[in-house]
């Protein structure tokens, strides 16, 4: 019988609640991310490539939420991938994707399977509807 390991789920913990969630500590980056990370998303048609990459993409959610908060809603894991559905809520204070600040909430729903290698996550794929993170901020979808 092959040996039960929550190792992927306390990774996946530390990334929304040390990395990003504010006040979010960019320095957690290194510790739980591949060099090599992929993240595929909605928002970024040609993905995160890199840690360097995906701290950049970070900073970005740091100051245009700086009250960001992503809660896991519900935590799967199994082998080397661990799935996580999530909610983010937050208040468009900052700069985000050339968007002025315009105050207004967000609440943005959806997943994410991560893809964990040699104690690190080596790749993550969202998925979320991106017009509930764009359309409060008046972009367009």
């Amino acid at each position: 019988m092959a040996e039960i390991s929550d190792e992927g789920s306390k990774l996946v913990r530390t990334y929304y609640e040390q990395f990003l969630t504010a006040p979010g500590d960019l320095k957690i980056a290194d510790e739980i991310l591949a060099p090599d990370v992929v993240f595929d998303n909605p928002i970024s048609p040609d993905g995160i490539h890199g840690l360097p990459a995906y701290k950049e993409f970070a900073l970005r959610w740091y100051g245009g939420f700086p009250d960001r908060v992503f809660t896991i809603d519900e935590l799967l894991e199994q082998g080397d991938k661990v799935a996580a559905s999530f909610t983010i809520t937050g208040t468009h204070d900052g700069v985000f994707m050339g968007a002025a600040p315009t105050g207004e909430h967000i609440t943005v729903r959806g997943a994410n399977i991560f893809r964990i290698e040699e104690g690190r996550i080596k790749e993550v794929h969202a998925f979320f509807d991106p017009r509930q993170l764009l359309g409060p901020l008046g972009l367009g979808a």
